[in-house]
């Protein structure tokens, strides 16, 4: 399905700045399968999910290597027209923020209908409408005909989520790129929403992509799930085994944090320091700066990313266990 391969991406700053924000990232994404993408804000997370759907502007790249392979087509090297062929009807990506990626002067319905005609010209009006019907029910509308006259600020935040949603499932796309898609609405519609997406994954056959800074939101929906830190894959494998006994010290660290609802003495513990910059990050391990077990090896060399078991891999000299667990 997508296959990443040794990809890293410089990108220019506003001041004339060479940015590594990806580095040599390898990752496979496979049919019917969800991967989890988890780091702090500023990792690289949505730069890379962008990458893979070709969305970053031209003239903020400075340089790409690598490969991303979808299905056959090489992303990095497609034309204009392989890549508008792509997007929506092979990937469909669900924005952050509704609210600034739906467009204030357009109804609900003639967003979607926008997509519809730009990769599907000849269509009727009935079947532009049946996709469009069909798009919102399974992103939770009960009652879309109610709401897909509406524009976007006579929407709830909930249900410019659901609206992102049936955006990117209209053309039934193979791929969902999900970028913190429950980030602004509260606990009861986020159980909801994941609910929803997950379905499309057991049945509907689709792969996904789902990006959030929150491990219990990753955890409820992903079977893989890869951690990033500082534009650096840290630790990947299944999702269910990294959470309960991490290998990775950053990955520790994350789970750590997390707050817990039982009856526990111990609180939540945060992470000491903040993100390097992508500029300004430490010549060997990019997390030695931050890290409790850090040695002299981790400071001065780079470690890569090494097998722990056959579908479970850190980027660690010293990792906190090998694996058998």
């Amino acid at each position: 399905m997508l296959k990443i391969d040794n990809f890293s991406l410089q990108l220019k700053g506003s001041d004339g700045r060479i940015l590594p924000v990806i580095e040599q990232v390898s990752l496979h994404v496979k049919k019917g399968c969800c991967l989890g993408i988890a780091g702090e804000s500023g990792s690289g997370k949505s730069v890379l999910a962008m990458s893979v759907a070709a969305l970053l502007p031209r003239g903020c790249v400075h340089t790409r290597s690598g490969t991303i392979d979808f299905d056959g087509c090489q992303i990095l090297t497609a034309s204009e027209a392989e890549l508008r062929h792509l997007r929506g009807r092979k990937v469909g990506f669900i924005f952050q923020e509704p609210m600034t990626a739906m467009n204030p002067l357009m109804t609900l319905y003639d967003q979607i209908a926008e997509t519809v005609y730009a990769h599907f010209p000849a269509s009727s009006r009935a079947d532009a409408d049946a996709k469009i019907m069909l798009a919102l029910k399974r992103a939770g509308f009960s009652e879309p005909e109610k709401f897909m006259h509406s524009y976007p600020h006579q929407l709830s935040g909930g249900m410019r989520q659901r609206a992102m949603i049936a955006m990117a499932l209209v053309l039934e796309p193979e791929l969902i790129i999900a970028d913190e898609p429950t980030t602004a609405i509260d606990a009861a519609l986020q159980v909801q929403l994941l609910s929803e997406l997950r379905q499309q994954i057991e049945q509907h056959g689709r792969s996904m992509i789902f990006i959030s800074h929150d491990l219990g939101v990753i955890r409820a929906v992903s079977d893989q799930l890869a951690v990033f830190y500082a534009g650096c894959l840290v630790e990947t494998g299944i999702t269910s085994r990294i959470l309960a006994a991490p290998a990775h010290p950053y990955t520790a660290d994350l789970v750590s944090a997390l707050p817990r609802l039982v009856n526990e003495r111990k609180l939540p513990v945060s992470i000491a320091g903040t993100l390097p910059a992508p500029d300004k990050k430490p010549k060997g391990c990019v997390y030695s700066d931050r890290c409790h077990y850090a040695q002299e090896a981790c400071r001065s060399q780079r470690p890569a990313l090494a097998k722990l078991t056959d579908d479970w891999q850190v980027n660690c000299f010293y990792p906190l266990h090998k694996g058998l667990v």
